[in-house]
């Protein structure tokens, strides 16, 4: 039989054994992992018709971690979830391609340590197959979720990272950059003060943790972060971008069928699939390009999970699925579209 399907999951957001006890994680156990295991068992392993399975960033979560407490590492994210590490090495053993994309969450992930904690995974930048293309979607989010490496020259953290840490510091848990509009009216305030909006931006969330100026977030490494100091350092976001474009990114980031349409009309692909946003979704044309797919992967980190399927059959149109996944793993098709007709 031949391989014929491609399947595609993102934003798993697997963290540490210390941050699921404080139920201070997206990813929630056992619950999420009984369903992401139950869908590779019931749907993947075993089926000689799938080609390749594709981890479409944010599978780790290094982010979502209180200021007061020190992040977790990946090797700490690999030992919690070692039962959902040993289900990915069973889809590559398999006979199956198994393939990593970093996301924002774990931009630093390097391909030494996935290879080491996956051994038959292959890391990649960007899936490319035919008329398909498929990354995370996290560099159409400049501000606040792409590698910065112009406001932390070391390290790369984006002003994502400082903001999720400290929403995870509210009383209640956020979703970080995801819920960044909840809290705007913190952030429209503080603007109306003479800093610039970036460093309102921190000031607004710090205050809402209970902290100030004087207080630190705990960094990788043992390394400590001072409010004041992240003000400083992220202030010079306000020399590339202004209000209106800060307003503009915040829709972006939420409809990147606009940025998929872009690749097709640029790049000669048909599909594209992008994790990141957490809203899961299949549409087909655009504005630019008639008789293309954008489809969404979702989130595996909250109520309802979702994969992409891809099939490709001998002399038949290439269907695109979005598949919703039930508590117990069992997938069923939501949406379909496909080229050519």
């Amino acid at each position: 039989m031949p391989r014929t399907k491609r399947y595609f999951i993102s934003d798993v957001h697997l963290s540490s054994d210390t941050l699921y006890e404080q139920d201070k994680s997206w990813f929630k156990k056992p619950d999420h992992e009984t369903r992401l295991i139950g869908f590779i068992d019931k749907h993947i392993l075993g089926k000689p018709n799938i080609k390749d399975f594709v981890l479409l960033g944010d599978i780790f979560n290094s982010w979502v971690c209180p200021a007061m407490v020190t992040p977790p590492t990946y090797d700490d994210i690999f030992t919690a979830n070692q039962a959902i590490l040993d289900k990915f090495q069973e889809i590559a053993d398999d006979g199956i391609n198994l393939y990593y994309i970093n996301g924002n969450h774990d931009f630093d992930l390097s391909t030494e340590d996935i290879r080491q904690a996956i051994p038959g995974v292959t890391p990649i930048k960007i899936y490319r197959s035919g008329q398909l293309h498929g990354e995370h979607g996290h560099r159409f989010d400049e501000i606040f979720n792409r590698p910065d490496y112009f406001c932390d020259p070391a390290f790369g953290r984006p002003i994502g990272y400082i903001i999720s840490r400290l929403v995870t510091s509210f009383s209640t848990t956020g979703y970080g950059i995801i819920d960044l509009p909840t809290y705007l009216d913190d952030l429209v305030e503080a603007a109306a003060t003479s800093q610039n909006l970036f460093e309102s931006i921190i000031e607004g969330l710090a205050e809402r943790a209970g902290m100030g100026d004087e207080n630190v977030i705990l960094m990788p490494g043992g390394r400590e972060l001072s409010i004041q100091k992240a003000k400083e350092r992220y202030k010079k976001l306000g020399e590339r971008y202004s209000l209106p474009e800060f307003i503009r990114e915040l829709w972006d980031r939420s409809a990147l069928g606009w940025q998929a349409d872009r690749l097709c009309h640029r790049n000669d692909v048909s599909i594209v699939i992008f994790g990141h946003s957490h809203k899961a979704l299949l549409d087909k044309d655009f504005f630019l390009v008639k008789d293309r797919i954008y489809a969404n992967s979702g989130a595996w980190c909250k109520k309802n999970a979702y994969c992409v399927e891809v099939d490709k059959k001998p002399n038949k149109p290439l269907v695109v699925r979005l598949l919703k996944v039930a508590p117990d793993g069992t997938a069923t098709q939501k949406e379909k579209k496909s080229l050519g007709n």
